[in-house]
């Protein structure tokens, strides 16, 4: 009888005492992961929700930023890829004020220039006393003179006379038909060509802009057998409002008669 109120006594103090030692086993591996994937000096701040890198010209790039709404957000900082926790001040290269009047999530822009190529990018969020987020990774290119390099110039058939002060250019259609007979771009970054070239009446500067759906583009008071140069825009993507200018080429104009 004595021996059954002992072990009565004895089960609910051992049960107690294996829930203290599980407890504080799982306190230690939730602190040890809290450390293994927050690192020090890392608080509580809501870290990018995306980021955009967006070529915008040569050797220019507009990082896009999504915020979210934490209202401790006061600075984004965009630094190129770094092993150590905290970011040298040498491989920052742009920086964003939030300065926001709601909080709620909103996409913050900054444009910078920086060296052709592609690279990885670290991007975190501080509050007013420097306290950083989580880093957002993020991979972007920059395109350079290098990539300007790959863009030609719109080709054209023939440069003939259409009357006696103006010329005709014939363009490579940026137009043909698919199997269905319907109407398709051939290429759809192409945007526009500008020529340049010198007025036969006072000397002066012209430019004539030709929309990629043109095949004939006529122009006038030109220098019999002088010379024009012209460039092509081209979007990198379809959606892209950016355009990239190709290098210039050179043509002549036919004799007048």
């Amino acid at each position: 009888m004595i021996n059954n109120i002992k072990n009565k006594l004895i089960n609910p103090f051992t049960f107690g005492v294996v829930c203290v030692l599980l407890a504080f086993s799982c306190d230690t591996e939730l602190t040890e992961t809290f450390d293994e994937f927050i690192p020090e000096n890392v608080v509580s701040l809501g870290k990018p929700d995306s980021v955009a890198v967006v070529p915008t010209g040569v050797n220019k790039v507009v990082f896009e930023v999504f915020v979210n709404s934490d209202p401790k957000i006061k600075k984004a900082v965009i630094a190129l890829f770094d092993d150590d926790v905290t970011d040298d001040d040498d491989k920052i290269v742009a920086t964003i004020d939030i300065d926001r009047t709601v909080f709620a999530p909103e996409t913050y822009m900054v444009e910078t220039q920086l060296p052709e190529g592609g690279s990885e990018y670290f991007i975190h969020m501080e509050d007013e006393y420097g306290n950083k987020s989580i880093k957002y990774d993020v991979f972007g290119t920059v395109l350079g003179d290098s990539y300007v390099e790959t863009l030609e110039a719109r080709s054209y058939v023939d440069v003939r006379l259409y009357s006696e002060t103006e010329a005709i250019i014939t363009w490579d259609s940026n137009r043909t038909t698919n199997d269905d007979d319907e109407e398709i771009v051939v290429n759809p970054l192409l945007v526009k060509s500008v020529i340049t070239y010198t007025s036969s009446v006072d000397g002066s500067g012209l430019t004539v802009e030709v929309d990629e759906s043109e095949d004939l583009t006529i122009i006038p008071d030109f220098i019999s057998e002088g010379t024009f140069t012209y460039t092509t825009f081209y979007k990198v993507s379809e959606d892209s409002e950016y355009t990239f200018e190709s290098n210039p080429t050179e043509g002549t104009f036919p004799a007048k008669i």
